[in-house]
């Protein structure tokens, strides 16, 4: 039987390439599928999310329908992590059950909005990847059964969390999230290894829901006074560990490898940012992993140019970073912006964060905002 390339963009790029038949096999169904929910469905479209490809919630159930004959019943919790139809097919080719033997380690939290949890117009996107990481740190930190400031490798250096990608999709602009709302936050982690850890989470409001998807790894200090030389580490998996094991890197750490070894497009703007100690560094003495959004925005403004009225009106529906190094406190950053799109309602834009001293890359940003505001 004669068989094709499937070519899948991963993150901007075209970097899986499986040979599939042509008519049989769950992967040639998946395509079968998404032809029917998406038309005239093609390979360079794998990347998109759903929603930008007009598949609605109804879309996505019955979506969901014609996978689960493909591949039997699909978890909750995988089903509410595939963003785009080559994450989709990816699940496909995996070789991996749907339902995992094990339940992994979960964790949930209830809140009510108030005043520490709102910004400009609505939610606090600071405060959401601030409370995702923490969730996110303490699943890991029960799974492995100590405190975070106990934490060491087999050598007794200190480990740190690395946050290395952090995917928020929401359903709504973030802004719509009012004082008083009652949320639900819940979390799932899993491992590759023991050295990367995945976790997938649901941000639960009045009809509407914010999904977010975190890897990270472990750094330790190659000199006690400096972040710039950070070095890979990894803690020592306790038995009867209850995270459950992931035998292939998924989808969404390809997709960060895949970013990683793409050389950033060409500058439209570019501005310098002055690190701000007292809300950039966190407790560990490195750039909080949760500023880098903040940094963005701040910068963005510049870009734009239309100041506060810029913030007011531009609320974030998606947020994708890939971090890749971290600096010292008394670093300079540069901003730069790499590509910016119209989406009639709203806007996108790539962006990057790197160090000015030496020119290291240390993070690029997807940012997707909707226009709110008059």
């Amino acid at each position: 039987m004669d068989a094709k390339v499937l070519v899948i963009p991963v993150a901007g790029k075209q970097m899986v390439e499986r040979s599939q038949p042509d008519d049989t096999g769950p992967a040639a169904a998946l395509h079968a599928a998404l032809s029917e929910a998406i038309p005239a469905f093609s390979a360079k479209m794998a990347s998109r999310p759903f929603a930008a490809l007009g598949v609605d919630s109804f879309g996505m159930l019955s979506l969901r329908a014609r996978v689960e004959q493909v591949l039997g019943p699909v978890d909750d919790a995988v089903w509410t992590t595939l963003v785009t139809p080559g994450e989709l097919l990816e699940l496909g080719r995996s070789g991996l059950k749907p339902e995992a033997e094990a339940t992994g380690a979960t964790h949930s939290r209830r809140y009510r909005i108030n005043m520490p949890q709102m910004a400009v117009g609505g939610l606090s996107e600071s405060w959401l990847f601030k409370e995702i990481g923490d969730l996110h740190w303490t699943m890991i930190m029960d799974g492995l059964g100590v405190q975070s400031s106990d934490l060491f490798d087999g050598t007794g250096a200190r480990l740190y969390a690395t946050f290395t990608r952090l995917r928020l999709v929401s359903t709504n602009p973030i802004s719509s999230f009012a004082e008083n709302e009652e949320v639900a936050l819940k979390g799932e982690i899993a491992r590759h290894g023991a050295g990367l850890f995945f976790s997938e989470m649901g941000i639960a409001g009045h009809a509407k829901t914010i999904r977010a998807s975190i890897m990270s790894s472990f750094s330790k200090r190659a000199e006690v006074t400096s972040n710039t030389g950070l070095l890979k580490g990894q803690p020592t998996i306790p038995p009867g560990c209850p995270i459950r094991v992931l035998e292939k890197m998924p989808a969404f750490g390809q997709g960060y490898q895949a970013r990683r070894s793409t050389p950033p497009p060409g500058v439209l703007f570019e501005c310098p940012y002055e690190i701000l100690p007292i809300h950039d560094i966190n407790g560990a003495g490195l750039l909080y992993f949760a500023a880098y959004p903040a940094i963005s925005d701040i910068c963005e403004l510049r870009f734009i140019g239309q100041g506060a009225r810029w913030a007011a009106r531009a609320s974030t529906v998606q947020r994708d970073v890939f971090y890749f190094a971290n600096c010292d406190m008394g670093d300079q950053l540069i901003y730069r912006a790499h590509a910016r799109r119209d989406l009639g309602t709203g806007i996108e834009i790539e962006s990057s964060i790197s160090r000015a001293s030496d020119g290291k890359l240390m993070a690029y940003l997807v940012t997707r905002k909707e226009l709110v505001g008059a």
